[in-house]
């Protein structure tokens, strides 16, 4: 009897260890998105973050070995409940605290901070530490135990200034009629689905090599894209978020004012070969639906929704990062019924979705799973309306 009972104990202390872990880790998650909805989306934030976390857990855990240690199963609970506190007190003050940038519009701003520097002596600090202690007699211990944290400053680091570099550089030559992605700029960083990188991105963010060159991993709708866009359709390009400090991977972004961004908005849908979206719900989906129907570009309309692929972990992903689960019917009921477009029943994973002339809509393909199968839907149905004379294709 006694075993099971200790048996049971263990189970339960494992499962509410995991539940503390989770709720650790989908904490700091959330309030890292909350810094970056203030604008603050350089490496400097993650690091302080991670560093207040790191030195709460380090003081809760001794505050509790001296205070609560060899008393039972009540003070093993306390013990938990005051190293989980201690862990995230530190991060949610901060974030709290953190005043919002002011936005920036028109002119970007290269930052001043030196990242690429900091990202090298970053990498550089743990073999110095261990050839100081190796050469004075003392063991490497503190060393390499530096190896993890410096390597994960040296990789903010390093993509910070690749990121920088964008602000200046002259986007590469196209001439064919820009992709122009519409998204709300809260939902930027919403996981979509799984890819692996192509060696052109490996090459292009060295800091991934290792990491991802040889499996795939969960990207934001962009991210996800970008890549198949860029070589099957146009150059990628969209508005950008006015409080964005670096710029996100992924497409090239205008800044404009604030008293300006509607008449850009318009001239960049006149002149783009096509408009792409995933299903979502922000403030300004109702004004660009009109804007695109009343340039009658809504043809040049596509909709793409998540692929079935590691679905459950896509939705796990996005609720540690604080984003609720927006379906069909949530989209459908942000668009509203006097937009001008019918969006009918929900197409299921791996669809393209555009629209016919009356505003029906019109699904192009079902079950994908890699960009290309998307990119194929969406080529075949602009050739079509692209003709001279287009057939005309069935609604859903």
């Amino acid at each position: 009897m006694g075993r099971v009972v200790l048996g049971v104990l263990v189970l339960v202390a494992g499962l509410a260890l995991m539940a503390a872990v989770f709720f650790v880790i989908t904490t700091f998650m959330r309030l890292w998105r909350l810094a970056q909805g203030k604008g603050y989306t350089g490496p400097i934030t993650p690091i302080v973050l991670m560093t207040a976390a790191a030195t709460g857990f380090a003081g809760g855990l001794l505050v509790a070995a001296v205070t609560l240690a060899d008393r039972g199963v009540v003070a093993g609970i306390l013990i938990a409940g005051l190293i989980v506190v201690a862990t995230l007190a530190g991060p949610v003050l901060i974030v709290l605290l953190l005043p919002a940038r002011p936005v920036r519009s028109g002119s970007r701003r290269r930052p001043r901070a030196p990242f690429r520097a900091l990202g090298n002596v970053a990498a550089a600090v743990p073999p110095l530490v261990i050839v100081v202690l190796l050469l004075n007699g003392h063991p490497a211990t503190v060393g390499t135990r530096l190896i993890l944290p410096m390597a994960v400053v040296a990789i903010l680091c390093q993509s910070a200034a690749r990121r920088a570099d964008r602000i200046d550089a002259l986007p590469p030559a196209d001439p064919r009629p820009a992709v122009v992605w519409i998204r709300g700029f809260g939902n930027e960083r919403r996981l979509f689905g799984f890819r692996r990188r192509d060696k052109q991105e490996v090459r292009a963010r060295p800091e991934l090599r290792k990491i991802f060159s040889r499996r795939k991993e969960p990207m934001s709708f962009e991210e996800f894209f970008a890549p198949a866009i860029a070589e099957g359709l146009g150059r990628g390009y969209g508005l950008g978020n006015p409080r964005d400090y670096l710029p996100p991977d992924g497409i090239d972004r205008h800044y404009a004012t604030d008293d300006s961004w509607r008449d850009q908005f318009a001239d960049l849908v006149a002149g783009a070969r096509c408009v792409i979206m995933a299903p979502g719900d922000w403030p300004e989906l109702r004004y660009e639906f009109r804007v695109i129907r009343k340039l009658g570009a809504h043809r040049r309309l596509f909709v793409l929704t998540p692929p079935a692929y590691r679905a459950r972990d896509i939705r796990w992903g996005n609720r540690m990062k604080g984003y609720r689960q927006e379906t069909w019917a949530d989209f459908r009921a942000a668009l509203g019924d006097r937009s001008g477009y019918r969006l009918g029943r929900d197409p299921g994973p791996g669809a393209v979705v555009t629209f016919k002339k009356d505003g029906r809509a019109v699904v192009l393909a079902y079950d994908a799973e890699e960009p290309a199968d998307y990119i194929t839907a969406i080529q075949r149905h602009l050739a079509e309306i692209e003709s001279p004379h287009p057939p005309e294709v069935p609604s859903a």
